[in-house]
C-alpha cells in the first residue's frame, strides 16, 4: 500500500523543511564546542547522514505512528525512502554550498 496524498505532502515537508535546516547544521557543527566533540572526519557525509536520518525519523515515527497510530508498512517504507533518494540531489547541493560558507 502506497502513502496517502496527505502522508505524500507531509513527508515533502519536512523534506524541506530539513533541507532548509543544513545551513544551520553547518555552522553549529563548526562551534569549537562541538568540532571537538565529534571529530567529523567527512562534514559532508556526515550532514547528509543527519539529514537523512533526521527526516526519516520525525516522518516515520513523529508523523506517521503518532498520527496514523500504526507503523509503515513495506510499500509505504519503499515509498517513504523513494521520496527521500528522489531530493538527494537537493539535499548534497545544499550540503554543498553550506560546508563552502
Amino acid at each position: 500500500m502506497a502513502l496517502k496524498e496527505k502522508d505524500r505532502d507531509v513527508l515533502k515537508t519536512m523534506i524541506d523543511e530539513e533541507i532548509s535546516k543544513i545551513p544551520g547544521l553547518v555552522r553549529n557543527l563548526r562551534l569549537p564546542e562541538f568540532s571537538n566533540i565529534f571529530q567529523i572526519k567527512d562534514e559532508s557525509e556526515y550532514v547528509y547522514g543527519y539529514t537523512h536520518g533526521s527526516i526519516i525519523g520525525k516522518f516515520e515515527t513523529y508523523y506517521f505512528v503518532a498520527h496514523g497510530g500504526k507503523k509503515p508498512n513495506s510499500g509505504e517504507i519503499d515509498e517513504i525512502a523513494k521520496t527521500i533518494f528522489k531530493k538527494t540531489s537537493e539535499i548534497r547541493d545544499t550540503i554543498i554550498k553550506a560546508i563552502g560558507q
